[in-house]
């Protein structure tokens, strides 16, 4: 099993590393859904924590559609965050038809070299995200699905979660969006991918402005782990 929670600061790194989480997804803008961090930020938090760290990389909120320019940036961070020594990268493109832009993804992935990647909640927005999640797994280089099995009802989208798991034999379904305390044990049950991702249900009065709370993040990991 694994656990990632949202760090946007180098205290909330240091905490959640504390609760004794897996792995850290390190952000900035977690208000807009999570941008890429500044340098500075991402060096403060390798040095200060042992666990590993994926960080994001979207240069803006605008939409997951890229122009040249973007993804002339996002090669350029990609560059520069695998020299800081991170685990890996957490990114995502679409095209303006809501289909994964595989041409913008290959090119990203000649830059990530040995880090892992994770395809992020683009995949919601997409048009068929159950065909686009298997068409990734047919990427070495890309590690992990981060989802939350689309943006239907609960039902649906845990029904959609179990089919993404069966159809991905290469790649780790990372869930999130929605996971709190009271229902993840209900999605372990059923869905059971074993990775787990976390952002304001581990902070203070659950609100993506409050900082992590270790109280709320350490009852996370207690309840999990204790399930294997």
């Amino acid at each position: 099993m694994l656990l990632e929670f949202i760090a946007v600061t180098v205290e909330d790194a240091v905490l959640i590393e504390k609760s004794g989480a897996d792995r850290i997804e390190l952000v900035s803008g977690l208000t807009e859904g999570g941008l890429t961090p500044s340098y500075g930020l991402i060096e403060k938090v390798v040095s200060s924590v042992r666990i590993p760290i994926n960080v994001m990389v979207r240069p803006h909120s605008q939409s997951f559609c890229y122009s040249k320019d973007d993804l002339a940036i996002m090669k350029n961070d990609i560059r520069i965050i695998r020299s800081l020594g991170v685990n890996g990268v957490v990114l995502g493109m679409l095209d303006e038809e809501g289909n994964i832009e595989y041409g913008q993804l290959e090119e990203l992935l000649t830059e990530t070299g040995d880090m892992e990647v994770t395809f992020h909640r683009a995949i919601d927005s997409s048009r068929n995200p159950l065909e686009a999640a298997e068409k990734l797994d047919q990427y070495k280089a890309i590690n992990t699905i981060l989802t939350s099995g689309g943006y239907g009802n609960w039902p649906t989208r845990l029904e959609m979660l179990v089919k993404m798991k069966n159809r991905c034999k290469n790649t780790d379904i990372l869930i999130g969006s929605g996971l709190t305390k009271e229902n993840i044990l209900e999605v372990h049950e059923l869905v059971g991918t074993g990775f787990y991702h976390f952002g304001s249900a581990v902070r203070k009065e659950n609100s993506v402005l409050q900082s992590v709370s270790l109280e709320k993040a350490t009852e996370i990991i207690h309840l999990l782990k204790k399930k294997g």
